[in-house]
């Protein structure tokens, strides 16, 4: 795992384009801590500048350091990420002739490179973020892994071509001339995050999961889209036992494939499905024990929090880790919020950013390398969300009926204060608030935060084909919507930021191409038949898991609506009560005061939309524009 930095300096200039490409690398020292190169090579038509930060987790020797030249000089490799199937495709190099000086996955990428360019992409699997630069055709080749696990940003003027892991260290670098790009403050107000390619700093960008980018001299950037080679997806059945053990198989190979590495490893255990899932598998296939870490919050906040560290210290018991708890109070969170926004790449409107923060700082202590569950709830349709449009769509007639009804309903349903019925008063409140007789727009509501701005009431790239069955038709694109703009904005885009702040490599085992690709390959509709993720929850329960699977759904996050009723915290008032914030400039003071009387108040639940302000606000107090 690095931090990779690029630039091309397309003329000659006088620039002290080193001295840039250090200060870049300084932004982001925690992605590598553990070795730290550049290289300099000169072209006819352009100079360039690599830098590369690595944290070792396979074989760390310093041969394998970046960035990595070919034996030939004339390709050099920037390689942030973890390759999962190296071994097979080192033996393939080996029968080829070729010879290795690391026992590294970057110098198997390296040589498959070299061999198939572009076509090489394919048969990676696991995460990435590269760029290979051929100094015979002067061309840099930028890559992202197909589920978008691995960031990678650049930005371009006639002067300088800039590549890096960060956007704020191409934003450091000075070379680009950039600012807040306000055409995407309404888009975080109603998703929590930037649109799919775009970040908050105008002219820089985020290069899409599954594509690669090449760059010569005077030309156009060229981009094109690719995926990882499956042979799963073309053996599929729709027996449910099949499927069961088919997944079962793909995912102990997963879990097995994830734990790869010459430092040690851990899991974040939530106590849910997913992680525990995980954690059975893990003993079910011969690991010895390794460390797990979860969130305490204080019962008293239950309401507002959640109940993960129960389930969490019953599946440590039961499966058998040396289980690490971080006790989430007030105090803590105070302590390192401006810490933590500091370090955010780019803002995500998710609490869940912080616990990952906090989690992996913990973490970091004992281990280079944690597994988390994430990707699973998209994948095999775990959300809340889920379950919830898939009955509108069977119901459909009889939604659109009751939806006038059901608004009014849940209008006065009390999700302010603290009760027994509060979670699922919120769960059936966005349910009601949601319908409508169109169903993208409802799924679209699913997924929006209300009371901020008007949101998007449709979705562009949703062409529904009447020809296809109805429900399979919508619940298809709503779980294709949540893995390719949900699952990688906001939940891949915060683990990765959170986890690398502490040097730390987090690893997603659902993601694992063969199985990933497997599941894909499910109609929607299967997947939700007996409820969400049936076919983990009946997995887990083989393995003695019932008291995990009965549980009810919790969010990830922060217990922040029962701080914001408290009216204790500064870190709240600093950023959230003052008119005269930069924040204030996009959205209304008045209507952000009114959400946090009401909430104060017990009227309402308005958590996610305040954090997701207070979220922001910290983050254009730390930049220079």
């Amino acid at each position: 795992m690095c931090g990779i930095h690029f630039i091309i300096a397309k003329k000659n200039t006088s620039h002290p384009v080193q001295a840039v490409l250090h200060r870049m690398m300084k932004v982001s020292a925690y992605r590598g801590p553990d070795a730290t190169q550049t290289l300099h090579w000169s072209g006819h038509q352009q100079q360039i500048f690599l830098g590369s930060q690595r944290l070792k987790i396979t074989d760390l020797d310093d041969r394998a350091n970046q960035p990595m030249i070919s034996a030939d000089d004339r390709y050099a490799l920037l390689y942030n990420g973890a390759l999962y199937n190296y071994s097979e495709l080192r033996n393939q190099l080996l029968t080829r002739g070729e010879t290795f000086t690391t026992q590294s996955d970057t110098e198997v990428v390296l040589k498959m490179l070299v061999w198939q360019g572009e076509a090489a992409l394919a048969q990676l699997e696991g995460m990435f973020a590269l760029a290979l630069y051929d100094r015979k055709k002067e061309k840099i080749l930028l890559a992202r892994d197909p589920f978008g696990i691995k960031p990678l940003y650049y930005a371009e003027n006639e002067h300088f071509f800039i590549a890096s892991s960060s956007s704020q260290s191409i934003f450091a670098s000075g070379l680009i001339s950039t600012q807040l790009d306000t055409s995407q403050i309404d888009h975080y107000f109603c998703f929590r995050y930037p649109q799919k390619g775009h970040t908050l700093y105008q002219g820089i960008c985020a290069l899409p999961e599954g594509t690669h980018l090449t760059f010569v001299p005077s030309s156009t950037i060229q981009q094109h889209a690719f995926t990882t080679n499956s042979k799963e997806a073309n053996n599929v059945t729709r027996d449910e036992a099949e499927v069961q053990n088919r997944v079962e198989d793909l995912l102990k190979d997963s879990v097995l494939r994830h734990l790869t590495a010459d430092v040690f490893s851990g899991l974040f255990l939530s106590g849910g499905v997913d992680s525990t899932l995980l954690l059975a598998l893990m003993k079910e296939v011969g690991v010895p024990p390794v460390p797990t870490f979860s969130i305490v919050n204080d019962a008293q906040e239950k309401h507002f929090g959640t109940e993960d560290y129960r389930y969490a210290q019953q599946a440590a018991q039961q499966f058998g880790s040396y289980h690490r708890e971080v006790p989430l109070t007030l105090s803590l969170f105070e302590e390192h919020f401006e810490k933590f926004v500091q370090q955010l790449d780019q803002p995500i409107g998710d609490s869940g950013a912080m616990m990952t923060y906090l989690l992996s700082q913990e973490a970091q202590q004992y281990v280079k390398v944690v597994l988390s569950g994430a990707g699973a709830d998209e994948l095999f349709g775990g959300y809340n969300r889920h379950q919830a449009y898939y009955q509108y769509l069977k119901h459909y007639s009889l939604f659109k009926w009751l939806a006038k009804p059901s608004k009014t309903l849940s209008s006065v349903l009390p999700t302010g204060y603290s009760n027994l019925l509060r979670k699922p008063f919120r769960l059936f409140k966005k349910f009601a608030q949601s319908l409508s007789d169109d169903p993208p727009t409802t799924f679209l509501q699913f997924v929006t935060l209300s009371g901020l701005k008007d949101c998007p009431s449709s979705i562009s790239e949703y062409h529904f084909r009447p020809e296809k069955d109805f429900i399979e038709e919508h619940l298809s694109f709503a779980l294709q919507h949540d893995q390719q703009h949900y699952l990688i904005e906001d939940v891949l885009q915060m683990s990765d930021t959170s986890s690398m702040a502490h040097s730390l490599e987090l690893r997603v085992p659902y993601l694992d191409a063969p199985l990933a690709h497997y599941v894909q390959s499910l109609p929607a509709v299967f997947r939700l038949k007996h409820g969400r993720k049936w076919i983990l929850r009946n997995l887990l329960d083989q393995y003695g898991g019932k008291p995990f699977t009965r549980r009810a759904k919790e969010g990830f996050g922060l217990p922040f609506g029962h701080w914001l009723k408290e009216k204790r915290s500064t870190i709240i008032r600093q950023h959230l009560e003052d008119h005269q914030l930069p924040i204030y400039e996009f959205i209304s003071f008045n209507k952000v005061d009114r959400l946090l009387t009401a909430h104060q108040r017990g009227y309402q639940d308005h958590s996610a939309e305040l954090w997701s302000v207070m979220l922001l606000s910290a983050w254009l107090s730390n930049q220079n524009f």
